[in-house]
């Protein structure tokens, strides 16, 4: 009896802080492109995964489908900053402090919707440096 191959699986992305701008920036770029829910289409994640190649320092180069997946997460965080900043009462949201989260009244809704939303972690007293590109970027 001979035994099934095993499937590979791909290696896993490693992403840096120069190629996630660059994607950002370069997805920014072709915004006109931007279909339902955010997406766009395989070339684009083709196009970005040649143009951020050069900032690649770990990992393997990134292909279309991480640069997908890897736009699918910045989305997912950019609406959970803006459910957090629109939607949840008696918050604060800019680009430079985050929540800015100061006193215990601050720091109970913050603890409460982090339950859920730990993605925004990071961001609890310091802003993210894509959300100006993401909001031009993303319909509202």
């Amino acid at each position: 009896m001979s035994e099934e191959p095993k499937s590979q699986k791909a290696p896993k992305a490693i992403w840096n802080d120069a190629e996630t701008d660059a994607l950002v920036t370069y997805l920014h770029s072709q915004r006109s492109k931007i279909g339902d829910g955010g997406k766009f289409r395989s070339q684009v994640y083709s196009e970005a995964a040649t143009t951020i190649a050069n900032h690649r320092t770990l990992g393997p180069m990134k292909t279309m489908n991480q640069c997908k997946n890897k736009w699918q997460s910045l989305k997912n965080l950019y609406y959970v900053i803006e459910n957090y900043r629109l939607r949840t009462s008696g918050t604060h949201w800019d680009n430079e402090i985050g929540a800015g989260i100061e006193g215990k009244a601050a720091s109970n809704v913050w603890d409460a919707y982090m339950e859920k939303k730990v993605v925004m972690r990071p961001y609890r007293n310091s802003g993210w440096q894509l959300y100006p590109l993401m909001q031009e970027t993303l319909p509202s």
